[in-house]
């Protein structure tokens, strides 16, 4: 075992200070490295204590006497190390009473090799040891669980682990008014998108389209759902409460969430919304989005500039591209007759290498293929087996942002105002439409009322939104509003894992950390970032006079701790 973190002092002021400063290394570490489960993790904050079952999910529009105990203790925000992908456990400690919290808990799913992705194939060791350490420090069970959104990087811990979730007590739920079966606009943006998601699964499955390079785009994009088997994926997710599968969808994770509280515990919450968090329902929680409106739920990318925008998938896309799946595959029988492009009179069954599908596949003898198959040049021109495909890999990338734009985005709230901002992966659409909102500051009905704006000059810890992509933090009504002078920023990212994410498309893999969003986060948090692969020994000493503690789990290979604390004594 390497040798643990080193301890750090705590001034009379209150702002650490290192007992002996450690020389910083220039620039930072990308490198990635895995070992073993290394025994119980260190911590230099107040570890959890007692049960205490709190309440902590009712909105301030319904607790207009609500008196929470005044204010103090210590506030911890543990993010697990090793993942692109977020797992966050946060914890509100006063005396003997503990609130736990986890938002989200998931690890990019591998596509391909490990030999191709070695980085990438250590997620799945990396998540269950966090799950491991995570319930061992929770006992058990947790106050509160906050579901940002419907992707693999966010969810698939509770797969993944599932043997150490499965009996793991859930006290509340939280997820965004998109999950909510009640709500009619929520099941059509839901519908639609299931829909595409099958008849993508099934064309990505097909091995005689395997070599297409859009193809390669759609399975890569696939993987942020879990398993995708085809029309069946809603009635997938009734999985009960008792055990969740390994091998999964992201919409069953969010039903066994919902069965393991019970309903009665889930909110499904708007944006407006005010909630109750941490002991004695002392703080609050704004809920920024994601937004109903439907313009601004579609909106991806910025506008201005050379940037380009991105829809959500319109409904004749979605029917379209039905229609190909049930033709390009051996499912045409499960296809309502309504999704195909053409009655089934117009119907061949048609391979590109011009033979039938099945057992006994053979050459057609067709006029209408014969006349497809002629090799002169205008006839070569004009054929479009695989123009089409480019409409899937459209498609599989909007719905990829469209899941992204209805994260959960929560500025919560400590007891002297200050906040810290968790706004999932919401992009373009999901930030601007925090300004069209106002926000109660009180529990009064006719109270006064907070903008977005003064959120945001009042947050001192930043988790960066979609492991800091390049359209998932707003500039000027984003990172330029977070005026606190003690401003930090949690980034979930392991930046070999993104490079490994390859395609003909994107040689070089993600830019994650984009390189113009993480120059301005250092210069706006004077360095004090830590990362998924962060260098221990820079961020020990970027942080030598920060308003939070730092600290560092156990190491699974040397330099290489299974998770990073941030806390903050009020």
């Amino acid at each position: 075992m390497a040798k643990k973190a080193r301890a750090v002092k705590r001034a009379p002021h209150g702002r650490k200070k290192r007992s002996s400063p450690a020389k910083a290394k220039k620039g930072r570490s990308s490198k990635e490295t895995s070992g073993r489960k290394s025994g119980k993790a260190q911590t230099s904050t107040t570890p959890a204590s007692l049960s205490s079952k709190v309440s902590h999910a009712r909105k301030s529009t319904t607790s207009q006497n609500h008196t929470p105990t005044v204010g103090g203790g210590t506030i911890s925000v543990r993010m697990y190390r090793g993942l692109l992908g977020d797992f966050f456990f946060i914890r509100h400690t006063v005396g003997a009473k503990s609130f736990k919290m986890l938002i989200d808990c998931g690890v990019l799913q591998r596509i391909g090799t490990e030999k191709a992705k070695p980085s990438t194939s250590l997620g799945k060791q990396r998540i269950v040891a966090g799950a491991r350490d995570f319930i061992q420090e929770c006992a058990g069970s947790v106050d509160l669980i906050v579901a940002t959104h419907e992707h693999y990087d966010h969810l698939s811990g509770f797969m993944l682990a599932n043997d150490s979730f499965a009996n793991f007590k859930i006290g509340k739920v939280w997820m965004a008014w998109t999950e909510d079966r009640r709500d009619r606009l929520a099941n059509s943006y839901r519908n639609k998108k299931n829909k595409a998601l099958a008849a993508l699964a099934l064309l990505a499955d097909n091995p005689s389209l395997s070599a297409a390079e859009a193809m390669e785009t759609v399975r890569n994009l696939l993987q942020f759902y879990g398993n995708v088997t085809g029309p069946g994926i809603a009635a997938a997710g009734r999985t009960g409460a008792a055990r969740l599968s390994g091998n999964s969808s992201c919409e069953a994770v969010l039903e066994w969430l919902r069965q393991k509280a019970g309903m009665a515990n889930v909110s499904f919450l708007k944006p407006g919304d005010v909630v109750r968090w941490g002991v004695d329902d002392i703080f609050r929680a704004y809920v920024l989005g994601p937004p109903r409106d439907d313009q601004r739920l579609r909106q991806l990318d910025p506008s201005k500039g050379s940037a380009r925008e991105v829809y959500l998938a319109r409904g004749e896309d979605v029917e379209s591209l039905t229609g190909l799946a049930a033709i390009h595959t051996e499912r045409e029988r499960d296809w309502h007759l309504d999704d195909l492009p053409f009655a089934p009179l117009h119907w061949r069954s048609y391979d590109l290498d011009g033979t039938t599908r099945g057992p006994k596949s053979k050459k057609l003898d067709d006029p209408i293929v014969k006349l497809y198959e002629r090799t002169d040049d205008i006839s070569r021109d004009r054929r479009i087996d695989a123009d089409w495909l480019g409409s899937a890999e459209n498609l599989a990338l909007k719905i990829d942002g469209d899941v992204n734009n209805t994260s959960l985005a929560l500025a919560l709230e400590l007891a002297d105002k200050r906040v810290f901002l968790f706004p999932g992966d919401a992009q373009v659409g999901n930030w601007l439409s925090w300004g069209d909102q106002t926000y109660s500051a009180e529990d009064k009905k006719d109270g006064p009322k907070l903008k977005i704006d003064e959120l945001l000059s009042r947050t001192i810890l930043y988790k960066v939104g979609h492991h800091a992509s390049h359209n998932a933090t707003l500039r000027n009504q984003g990172l330029e509003l977070m005026t606190n002078p003690d401003l930090c920023a949690m980034i979930p990212v392991v930046e070999k894992t993104a490079r490994e994410q390859k395609t003909k498309s994107s040689p070089d893999g993600w830019a994650m950390p984009y390189g113009d969003l993480y120059k301005r986060l250092e210069q706006r948090t004077a360095g004090r970032i830590v990362r998924g692969d962060g260098d221990i020994s820079e961020e020990k000493r970027k942080f030598g006079k920060s308003i939070f503690g730092l600290s560092y789990g156990d190491t699974l290979k040397p330099k290489d701790p299974l998770w990073v604390e941030l806390s903050l004594k009020i």
